[in-house]
């Protein structure tokens, strides 16, 4: 890979460096968190939990789009999930006591994913083809609609941290993908220029929407997969096609 076609290239994390399945919708998963939250003294029924969990996150995206001017706002789960806690309909006497709620709130968002996480792997390719990259000079990117609180342990997990020179995570910048002015952040503070960088991810309509918005080259590596009329009706920038990551390297 000693002639490499980018310098820079920026990646989405889920469905393209790995493949996760999780499942929040499974009752359960709420179950548990009731019970979780009925030791620090807050009562729910998991159907209570989660409508109030959906409706906290609603008012979280409107209360965030009339502060900022973005389209496409991410909430921070972490605040969702200490609302619940302070904002819980009915309470009652523990000795569990909450000492810091940011921490605490964290563990709570961890917990969560854990809870309604079924399958996190690698790619088979992943690794290598990023140490390759890495190996070749390049500058290796993430960039991912996210939660930090559980994302940047999925990371590590993985073992994409050791290839990644910069890691951004829409929760912590309150937009997610295709918003351009993500994509214009991470330009922007890592000085990189679009002619000589690469958005590489698995969605169409944010990672290639928000590469060409951006004015850069979109590659979308096809793990949904996409099916050859859908890529020719959504393919609007005309982006490269790949089945592999390896393919990156060819």
């Amino acid at each position: 890979m000693a002639n490499l076609q980018y310098q820079n290239y920026i990646f989405d994390f889920y469905g393209t460096l790995v493949d996760i399945v999780t499942d929040e919708e499974d009752m359960m998963l709420w179950q548990q968190m009731a019970s979780l939250y009925a030791a620090y003294g807050a009562d729910y029924s998991a159907i209570e939990l989660k409508a109030n969990y959906d409706e906290l996150i609603k008012r979280q995206e409107e209360k965030l789009r009339k502060h900022y001017p973005w389209q496409h706002v991410e909430v921070d789960l972490v605040v969702i999930f200490i609302e619940l806690m302070l904002e819980a309909p009915h309470k009652h006497a523990t000795d569990s006591i909450i000492l810091d709620l940011e921490t605490w709130g964290n563990l709570i968002a961890q917990t969560f994913r854990m809870l309604s996480r079924k399958k996190l792997q690698v790619y088979k390719n992943t690794l290598v083809t990023l140490k390759a990259l890495k190996e070749a000079g390049a500058t290796v990117i993430l960039l991912s609609n996210a939660q930090r609180a559980f994302t940047q342990a999925e990371i590590e997990m993985t073992g994409c941290r050791d290839f990644l020179d910069k890691i951004y995570i829409s929760s912590d910048y309150k937009m997610k993908k295709p918003q351009v002015d993500f994509m214009n952040l991470v330009l922007s503070e890592n000085n990189l220029n679009p002619e000589e960088t690469v958005m590489v991810g698995n969605d169409f309509t944010s990672d290639m929407a928000i590469a060409q918005a951006a004015g850069i080259d979109g590659i979308l590596l096809n793990t949904f997969p996409y099916t050859k009329d859908e890529v020719h009706t959504l393919n609007t920038m005309n982006a490269k096609v790949i089945d592999d990551i390896s393919e990156l390297k060819e």
